[in-house]
């Protein structure tokens, strides 16, 4: 409105004001009422060029960090369902796409490292809790990694039921829909958030001996 109220104003006294001071006053008020939003317009494009190269910083730095340890719950899911590690984004996208009734058939509990669980479902908790996270990260990404914190949780209370328990079927379902329901979040992560970032991520870890 101030732009457009000083480009009208020069308008007129251009072309209506013939007296010298008063066109002056005039044509000085008009020149400061487009020259301040200029000055706004200016500062704000040139912040949110700086503050998009220092989110997408802050977003490469926090989602290294998510990648690196839901690598490392891909390799203890595979030792848990008796499946090749991936070592690749299309194994990866095949890995993920196991339903319950194929992760029920080839369940290895005895494999899987519950410390290692807990370790890194504790990594995933503290990243996702961070200011910086929460500022950066899109509302589905951020449901998907505490949706991966709750279900590692019980699958870890599930895993570490007595010998008796571990051995019904029922229990083993119980299992296995918890490894699929992470299964669903991490495909959630992955698809809302720069693919390509993962997946170079991944190529890196996932093939690291």
């Amino acid at each position: 409105m101030a732009f457009l109220s000083g480009i009208i104003l020069y308008v007129v006294t251009d072309r209506f004001i013939t007296n010298t001071g008063l066109n002056n006053l005039l044509i000085n008020v008009s020149a400061g009422l487009v020259s301040i939003p200029l000055v706004f317009i200016f500062y704000d494009v040139i912040n949110k060029i700086t503050s998009q190269k220092l989110h997408n910083s802050l977003f490469e730095s926090v989602t290294i960090e998510i990648n690196t340890q839901l690598i490392e719950l891909i390799k203890e899911l595979a030792l848990l369902t008796g499946e090749k590690e991936p070592v690749d984004m299309d194994q990866i996208e095949d890995f993920l796409s196991l339903e319950q009734s194929d992760i029920f058939k080839s369940l290895k509990l005895d494999k899987v490292d519950i410390k290692q669980l807990e370790n890194i479902k504790h990594q995933l908790a503290m990243e996702i809790h961070k200011p910086t996270s929460f500022d950066i990260l899109s509302e589905k990404q951020i449901s998907a990694i505490l949706n991966i914190v709750k279900e590692i949780t019980f699958l870890v209370k599930n895993i570490d039921q007595s010998n008796l328990a571990k051995k019904s079927v029922k229990h083993k379902k119980i299992i296995a829909l918890n490894v699929e329901y992470i299964f669903i979040n991490l495909t959630t992560w992955i698809e809302s958030g720069k693919k390509d970032a993962f997946h170079n991520h991944g190529r890196f870890s996932l093939t690291e001996k």
